[in-house]
């Protein structure tokens, strides 16, 4: 695999330009990584570029569909959906943020109307999308915002992400003379004003719908899909990443429907459980795209880390399950109390 290390401070830094590259494993061993799902009712609501947003404190998921018109849901488990009502801005491509306290931002795209062939499906050419944004203090009423954030956002499922360290991250597709097509990266500090990064995510042409996610240990995980070019169906791929900018992409997809194209993944982690959201259009067919739902499980690696020398000339033991000593926890296996990475 194709390893390039790339600090995240530099990229962030508007006065330095640095190239998206492959980075180093990260802690999450995406190779063992498997999805387990099933085909959605017909009850499931229409659409494809689910957004789905879970309200911790009301135990509510919120679900953003691109369909015409625009579509807005509610669930108290993630599965079964009823429709908000409410009036969404005329866009596409949804992304939910949440800037504090009862404050949300909805970043989603505009077509270009000088685009042939405007719409949610349109050919990939420079300007086909464009980047707005509304906000909202309960999830439901949004207000658009005036003005463009960014012109050209490909044509592909634009995905903001905000780490916990107040970074913001925009992932779209794009098609331009100098790297070709893949999924470019925005890096910004408000979420308003962007700097793109030369290169494509990954260095892989056929990486479409990016949806990154953060985990628990300050790493990445992203689920995407293919543009189903070489396969005529389209298929969910994972990704691994330590900063956000530099990712390892899985050789082998993370979930493939013979005659079923499965596209535009949303991530949440809800109790530790990676839960996606998807557009499932059988024949490859987006108009009768339903959305379905599946979780992503990761299997321990075999190896676990020995404790420090100087915390083994300390004396320190695993001796309690669930015992915690910097970033080791002590974990029972195999019958026995060893140290492992948190």
């Amino acid at each position: 695999m194709r390893l390039v290390a790339l600090a995240l401070a530099a990229a962030l830094a508007l006065s330095i330009t640095p190239t998206i590259a492959v980075a180093a494993p990260s802690p999450y061993n995406i190779d063992t990584a498997t999805f387990s799902s099933f085909t959605p009712p017909a009850t499931a609501p229409l659409g494809v570029s689910p957004e789905v947003y879970f309200d911790a404190p009301t135990g509510t998921y919120y679900l953003i569909t691109t369909s015409m018109p625009p579509t807005q849901y509610r669930s108290t488990d993630g599965l079964t959906w009823t429709p908000v009502g409410n009036q969404l801005p005329m866009g596409i491509d949804w992304s939910i943020v949440q800037e504090g306290q009862a404050s949300y931002r909805l970043y989603f795209a505009e077509m270009t109307p000088t685009t042939p062939g405007a719409g949610p499906s349109a050919p990939c050419t420079p300007g086909s999308k464009y980047l707005r944004y509304a906000t909202s203090s309960d999830l439901v009423n949004w207000t658009t915002q005036p003005g463009v954030l960014l012109g050209d956002v490909g044509c592909g499922v634009p995905h903001v992400m905000k780490t916990t360290a107040g970074n913001y991250f925009l992932y779209f597709n794009k098609q331009d003379s100098a790297f070709g097509h893949g999924v470019r990266v925005a890096t910004s500090t408000d979420g308003l004003s962007w700097n793109e990064l030369p290169g494509i995510l990954a260095n892989e042409s056929e990486l479409v719908d990016p949806a990154p996610i953060e985990m628990p240990d300050g790493t990445f995980i992203m689920i995407g899909s293919t543009t189903g070019g070489s396969n005529r169906y389209q298929e969910l791929q994972i990704l691994s990443s330590t900063d956000a900018i530099n990712w390892n992409l899985r050789a082998k997809p993370l979930y493939s429907l013979p005659g079923t194209s499965v596209l535009d993944p949303s991530v949440e982690l809800i109790n530790g459980q990676m839960r996606v959201w998807f557009g499932y259009a059988p024949g490859g067919i987006h108009d009768s795209s339903r959305i379905a739902t599946g979780t992503v499980e990761f299997t321990e690696t075999a190896t676990t880390p020995p404790p420090s020398k100087a915390k083994a000339k300390a004396g320190k033991k695993c001796t309690k399950k669930g015992e915690v000593s910097g970033k080791l926890i002590c974990k029972k296996k195999k019958g026995k109390l060893v140290w492992a990475r948190r």
